[in-house]
């Protein structure tokens, strides 16, 4: 085995404010290359939540409503988090059509913007908190997106439906979990944005979460999760801007003018058909 280091990182990052990372949940990725873009889609019980984000993937929640992206948008938790932000001057328009631009490449987020409005964050999340710069590569495929982002803080992946019209875009990622053994949460993470025609950067760039619904197997187990205490986030940040010039990259490695996540399962063959891993400490890891 053998470890080429490719560059370090200064983790040193301002104390004084919050800091925090754009992200959402997803699964890991299965992609081989950047020209690889394995998004998985299956879902046996067509509730509209993947097998892979679904803690419960042969029983469809609430009878597969939110299969219906149209339901997605229109339900008390989405439509609560719109008006929240519009009552702050961020106005969210989500799309529904057919006709979204592609999202494919590297884009980079730098330092700034603030967390408009978060409310019971699992993250620790709160108005007014700084977000930290992101490395993210987008992939889109037979009308899903997926986004492996890099930042200091490591990596996340996110996986979602794409729809849009034109320039203007959203990705929706319907996903669940156990709050408790008793307590299962439903939520949709969305991003929205524009793409630039001439820059290919993404502007105007948005990402909201909120609550679809709970499903309990004890009366009352959700209660500590609802109401005024449920999670409810909105967000806005700077443009991202598309890198043309892998050589700005601070959160990937570059091997032979391709790109690659830290952790994210990406591997490629060097010249000695060697297998190749880009490693938590930006270091290509053959073997």
């Amino acid at each position: 085995m053998k470890t080429n280091n490719i560059k370090l990182i200064n983790y040193l990052l301002i104390s004084t404010i919050a800091i925090i990372t754009l992200t959402a949940c997803g699964g890991g990725s299965n992609s081989k290359n950047e020209g690889d873009c394995k998004i998985p889609t299956a879902d046996k019980d067509k509730d509209g939540f993947v097998d892979s984000s679904d803690v419960k993937p042969d029983e469809p929640f609430e009878n597969g409503k939110f299969a219906n992206l149209e339901n997605v948008v229109n339900s008390e938790g989405v439509k609560r988090i719109l008006k929240i932000a519009k009552d702050r001057g961020v106005t969210v328009n989500l799309q529904l059509g057919n006709n979204p631009p592609k999202l494919n490449g590297i884009y980079r987020s730098e330092t700034g913007g603030n967390v408009v409005y978060a409310r019971n964050s699992d993250d620790g999340r709160t108005t007014g908190a700084a977000i930290i710069e992101t490395e993210d590569k987008y992939c889109t495929t037979k009308g899903y997106s997926r986004r492996l982002s890099s930042s200091p803080y490591g990596f996340r992946s996110f996986f979602a439906i794409l729809k849009g019209d034109g320039k203007y875009f959203t990705l929706y990622a319907l996903y669940s979990y156990s709050r408790s053994a008793e307590c299962m949460q439903y939520e949709v993470a969305v991003e929205n944005g524009k793409v630039d025609t001439k820059s290919g950067d993404i502007k105007n760039y948005q990402f909201i979460i909120a609550p679809l619904g709970y499903e309990e197997t004890r009366s009352g187990a959700c209660a500590p999760y609802k109401g005024a205490k449920r999670i409810e986030e909105v967000f806005t940040t700077r443009d991202k801007k598309k890198v043309t010039d892998l050589d700005e990259l601070e959160y990937m490695c570059v091997y032979e003018g391709k790109a690659y996540v830290p952790n994210s399962g990406e591997t490629w063959k060097n010249k000695d058909k060697e297998s190749c891993k880009c490693t938590a400490n930006i270091e290509i890891e053959c073997e």
